[in-house]
């Protein structure tokens, strides 16, 4: 038995009764992981994310697959320059506002790979999504520790939509 004596704190509490209500309290807890990252996957052979758009149902998956790259690389984004590709400007944008050099050596080891999914110039929000889910991937695989509004931050520094997308990372649901 423990807890108080006397005054008005309360009476005695029973360890069995305290160990029931934890358990209680963790049975009400959600099983699954929260919104924010419930669209993360990793595995052996990397990490996966998708990059939901502005329509129900469509979306983008962003991948990082392992590879022995001599510097950032993206596939699946065909006929965009990379300086123009809304990714790269994210990965720019990420190392510029944390100097963070773990990054680089990162995208050394694994390439990018986008599955397109949403149509291209269809305004549906494609680039900004994949930019946003690219700087949330990047946050969990190389374990950065960065609020959200540093996320939205380094995505504006990237385009307008792109802190709608940190924040509504499923956006079509």
């Amino acid at each position: 038995m423990g807890g108080f004596e006397g005054g008005d704190e309360g009476g005695f509490w029973d360890v069995d009764t305290i160990s029931a209500l934890i358990e209680k309290q963790n049975d009400n807890k959600p099983k699954y992981r929260s919104s924010a990252r419930s669209d993360i996957q990793t595995s052996d052979t990397g990490y996966s994310i998708k990059a939901h758009s502005k329509a129900k149902g469509l979306y983008d998956t962003i991948s990082f697959v392992p590879c022995n790259c001599k510097s950032f690389t993206i596939e699946g984004c065909d006929g965009i320059l990379l300086e123009s590709n809304t990714i790269y400007k994210a990965y720019k944008a990420l190392i510029d506002f944390t100097d963070d050099l773990d990054i680089e050596d990162f995208f050394h080891a694994y390439k990018v790979v986008v599955r397109k999914g949403i149509p291209s110039s269809a305004g549906l929000g494609g680039a900004s999504s994949d930019a946003a889910a690219f700087i949330r991937l990047v946050k969990e695989a190389c374990n950065l520790i960065l609020s959200s509004d540093e996320l939205a931050k380094i995505g504006s520094a990237v385009g307008g939509d792109v802190p709608f997308f940190i924040d509504n990372p499923s956006a079509d649901i």
